[in-house]
């Protein structure tokens, strides 16, 4: 079966050391694709594309329904047997999860399971997973009529960024410990807002952190 990395762009861009290695690292599995929105997509159906970012599974799941079997990079590299995952000594964080995973329960386990290869402990917070609420500045939320209509109450994108700041400091107040571990492009964005550490798991992953 054809398989596709798809690298998030956001994520290279606001990480270009970890996106490297990562890089790197999947293209001892397969090839490289181009960025979700402009590559034109012509792989053999049934592929299964393992994606980073959330935006890049919507805009997949828009652009292109049933072509790709979407898997998310977190669960895909669990099943690796041949991959040297960091140790980072019992280190203890808080993990963001992100509102567009709801519906994806594999990917809070699998991001869990990605600490534990790590030595990382998890101090959860109580909403999180299936209530989750958080999903940084919310920019790339799927177009369905519950974040609609959230928009329209709270339009974070016309915010300033001292709006936000003052807006994610209640969020922060939710974190067991300030080391916050994040998985989306713009929960990451947010924790940072917030004045936490925020951490995508990928740099931990890649050991850039």
């Amino acid at each position: 079966m054809t398989q596709l990395f798809f690298p998030s762009c956001n994520f290279t861009a606001a990480n270009p050391e970890a996106s490297r290695r990562l890089g790197a690292l999947m293209a001892r599995y397969m090839d490289e694709a181009g960025c979700c929105r402009v590559d034109p997509l012509r792989y053999p159906a049934g592929a299964e594309a393992i994606y980073l970012c959330q935006a890049c599974r919507a805009t997949l799941e828009q652009r292109a329904p049933g072509q790709f079997r979407l898997r998310n990079l977190f669960d895909w590299l669990l099943t690796r047997d041949d991959f040297d995952w960091p140790d980072y000594g019992g280190l203890t964080v808080t993990v963001q999860d992100c509102w567009r995973d709801r519906e994806h329960p594999e990917i809070h386990e699998a991001v869990r399971g990605c600490l534990r290869r790590m030595n990382v402990k998890v101090a959860e917070m109580a909403e999180n997973r299936e209530n989750s609420v958080f999903c940084g500045n919310i920019h790339f939320e799927p177009r369905r009529v519950e974040n609609l209509l959230l928009l329209e109450q709270t339009p974070l994108e016309r915010l300033t960024p001292e709006q936000l700041s003052l807006l994610f400091a209640e969020q922060a107040e939710k974190y067991p410990c300030p080391d916050v571990v994040t998985y989306c492009n713009r929960c990451t964005a947010g924790v940072s807002l917030s004045g936490q550490n925020a951490i995508h798991l990928a740099r931990l992953i890649t050991g850039t952190y």
